[in-house]
């Protein structure tokens, strides 16, 4: 990979990283760009290089995760309610449940539904289906989202294996 795309790389993650950190102390209109820069250590101008507002950091961060978690795992549409699928996703999203805490603490869990949805009909050909063949899916994120939220803020005492044993549960009530 070129040097620069690298570095490039490196400065976004670690405005990232600066802004999760201070999202932990003050809501997300409370943080300046000089501090978060400051906190980042990366110069002024490379904020505005890379983004325009810093719900961009935040829209970057969760495009980068379910980018990863695409490359990760190959999305099984005909089966994207199974065990496995649902248990990798549990391991998964526990790994950034820092972030998500946050992100949750902050009043922004809409970004991350949002970046669901748009992850579930991108990974798949629904982008040019009918709209009615389109809500199981949204269903299913709305469903999975949901659960994820709470489990993130009620402070992740469950497994991962806990929650998919009890998210299929669920869908039996």
């Amino acid at each position: 990979m070129d040097k620069r795309i690298e570095i490039n790389i490196e400065v976004k993650n670690a405005m990232v990283k600066a802004l999760f950190i201070l999202l932990e102390k003050k809501p997300l209109s409370e943080i300046k760009i000089k501090e978060l820069v400051k906190k980042a250590g990366v110069a002024r101008a490379s904020f505005y290089r890379n983004f325009k507002t810093k719900e961009d950091v935040i829209i970057y961060f969760l495009n980068t995760l379910l980018l990863q978690y695409k490359e990760k795992y190959t999305a099984d549409l005909a089966h994207i309610a199974r065990y496995e699928n649902v248990l990798r996703t549990f391991n998964y999203v526990y790994s950034y449940k820092m972030e998500l805490q946050s992100l949750f603490q902050a009043k922004l869990g809409q970004m991350f539904l949002d970046a669901i949805n748009e992850y579930i009909i991108t990974s798949t050909d629904l982008q040019h289906e009918k709209q009615l063949y389109k809500y199981p899916f949204y269903s299913y994120a709305g469903a999975l989202y949901n659960v994820i939220y709470y489990w993130i803020t009620s402070g992740c005492k469950e497994s991962p294996e806990e929650m998919t044993v009890a998210y299929f549960t669920s869908l039996h009530l």
